[in-house]
């Protein structure tokens, strides 16, 4: 074995020993700091929820003695105004109450749990009027004892801690006032982000937490009896109040070390460690929780610095070496070595010079490609202007035999000195001359040969589907062929050059029509189907329609059912909508015949 490889082993095996060393006692460090601070953060929120709840839990007790309480109670029920007007100044008064105490509502129940009078009487969601005979902190307030209770709002959906005593009229409980403080203050007193918490009643339901999802879910399972009074009660309202853990019960569940939490709706679960703190008068218990990969996270790191140091000290070690070894073969390696550097700068040169050739035979050749395919489109349009010829002589000798019967008559007119007539006959045939130009012009701008540098993009979908219209007009015409275009909001645009757009929706329009030759009543529709990001536009004819083996053939080059065609159009017409991220699709039409889909990304801009 060589001293570079026995060095080599006795790093490594040394560098093993030592990682495993410093992996554990970080581990353990990190476990017990994370530990400690868990219980030094949940016992300093306990204390502060301990303090903010002290200012309120005697003032029931305080309140209820005050004799302007027992008017509403003592009153005949019979005499009583109606529900929105009646105890007008007690309701005044704990609204006064309220607002000096900082309390979300203060309000006083009658012996059958309605309330007679409320601080927040003239709010929309006011407490006069309604019953709380079923929960528990009237109860036991009417019972001549202190009560005192957390649950969601009935009227206002808020969670609060209900503060309740009994007002007496000698040594006779003549109702119940409570006082209900907003939990929101929870949220004002915890400082750290860094740390899940949740609070929890006796049963071990969460009824506050930094975590939303977590909210009236249970530690553990609940018995189904407990679950039926929790409801009854209605202090959790419609909670699914599901287990956030598979413990069977709540002790169950405090003797873990590293629970595994489960996120409502993902299922995702999570190892925490996790701190407690009770609150014995409050019925409460808060606890913290930190995920291990926290843990893992300070020890990764512990590690990464390890290793890179230890690395630097190998390294250094082995600098020291190699420099002792090199100061004596120092002359024979740089020769050595100018001669291997000589040598491969020549090779890289060489494969240098060959890569660029090979890139530029690549440009050569992509160009080439992407000049065959531009011909090869034009090519197809140019077919499919053949086709068309004779529409496109139909469309220009109609007028021009109008205009020539317009300039006869003229000279006939004119030598009967008829100048008004004449002057019609003149603007006819203007009009008519427009009506050839833009014939012409618009098989021009169709058969236009379209570079990639002067490509448009965000074309007008209804501009371009009514100029395909226009070029197979007499076609149509002549066939009897009746066009349906769908609805499409008029300025809809998608990312293509409009004359490629229009070459596929001519060439699938024209498909059409050649396929309805010997249909009795022919019809071609287009329709229009918008997604969030996509336009699919559906061209369908009620002809014979393809069999399976033609669909899944008919975009296959060269493949065609027309006995003079060249089975290229709708393969052209594939590969444009490909090279604008489109798709063209073929599939049968609900009322018979072919339907082709075709699907383009919608443009973020307005046509103009």
């Amino acid at each position: 074995m060589t001293i570079k490889r026995k060095f080599l082993t006795l790093a490594v095996v040394i560098g093993c020993l030592g990682t495993g060393a410093v992996a554990s006692l970080t581990y353990h460090q990190a476990q017990q700091q994370l530990n400690q601070k868990l219980i030094a953060n949940v016992d300093q929120l306990g204390n502060k929820i301990d303090v903010q709840l002290k200012r309120y839990s005697r003032l029931p007790q305080v309140l209820a003695n005050d004799p302007r309480l027992l008017g509403p109670l003592l009153s005949d029920v019979s005499e009583r105004y109606p529900v929105t007007n009646q105890f007008q100044v007690t309701s005044q008064l704990l609204q006064e109450w309220c607002n000096t105490l900082g309390a979300d509502t203060i309000y006083l129940m009658d012996p059958n749990g309605t309330t007679l009078a409320s601080s927040n009487w003239q709010a929309k969601q006011s407490f006069v009027g309604q019953n709380y005979h079923y929960r528990p902190y009237f109860q036991q307030a009417f019972q001549g004892q202190h009560g005192q209770y957390f649950a969601l709002g009935v009227s206002s959906e808020k969670r609060g801690y209900f503060f309740s005593a009994p007002v007496r009229y000698g040594n006779t409980v003549l109702g119940v006032l409570t006082i209900k403080v907003d939990l929101s203050l929870i949220q004002d007193i915890w400082q750290y982000e860094e740390i899940e918490y949740a609070i929890t009643d006796a049963r071990g339901i969460v009824f506050y937490s930094s975590e939303p999802t977590w909210l009236y879910h249970s530690l553990a399972a609940l018995s189904p009896e407990v679950r039926q009074q929790v409801i009854a009660s209605r202090q959790y309202g419609n909670a699914p109040l599901a287990p956030l853990t598979h413990s069977s019960t709540l002790a169950e569940f405090n003797q873990l070390s590293y629970p595994v939490m489960s996120a409502p709706g993902s299922g995702k679960q999570t190892r925490f460690s996790f701190a407690r703190h009770e609150m014995a008068k409050a019925g409460w218990t808060i606890y913290g929780f930190t995920p291990l990969t926290a843990v893992s996270q300070m020890v990764g790191q512990e590690l990464l610095i390890f290793i890179l140091l230890y690395i630097l000290l190998c390294f250094a070690l082995h600098a020291w070496w190699q420099t002792y070894r090199a100061r004596r073969d120092l002359a024979k390696l740089n020769s050595k070595l100018e001669r291997t550097v000589t040598k491969r700068t020549q090779n890289l040169q060489n494969a240098n010079q060959q890569l660029k050739q090979t890139l530029r035979q690549y440009e050569l050749s992509q160009a080439e490609l992407k000049q065959t395919q531009s011909e090869l489109m034009q090519a197809a349009k140019l077919a499919m202007l053949g086709e068309l010829s004779a529409s496109i002589n139909h469309e220009i000798n109609q007028p021009l035999a109008a205009m020539r019967t317009y300039a006869e008559n003229s000279r006939k007119l004119l030598a009967k000195e008829r100048f008004e007539a004449v002057a019609g006959n003149l603007d006819e045939i203007v009009r008519l001359n427009g009506l050839v130009a833009d014939i012409i012009s618009r098989f021009k701008v169709f058969a236009r040969k379209t570079s990639p540098q002067a490509a448009t993009r965000h074309t007008n979908v209804h501009e371009s589907v009514r100029a395909a219209a226009a070029l197979l007009r007499t076609s149509l015409i002549k066939q009897g062929v009746v066009l349906r275009i769908g609805e499409l909001n008029a300025d809809t645009t998608v990312d293509i050059d409009a004359v490629q757009f229009e070459q596929v929706l001519v060439n699938l329009l024209q498909n059409g029509v050649q396929a309805l030759a010997e249909h009795p009543e022919p019809q071609i529709g287009v329709d229009f189907t918008c997604h969030q990001n996509t336009l699919s536009c559906h061209v369908w004819d009620n002809g014979p329609g393809l069999s399976d083996q033609q669909k899944q053939s008919v975009f296959n080059p060269f493949y065609t059912t027309k006995p003079d065609g060249l089975g290229l159009g709708l393969t052209i017409s594939q590969r444009i909508l490909h090279a604008s991220q489109g798709e063209l699709s073929v599939t049968d039409h609900p009322g018979g015949g072919a339907e082709f889909i075709i699907t383009l990304p919608l443009s973020s801009e307005r046509s103009s």
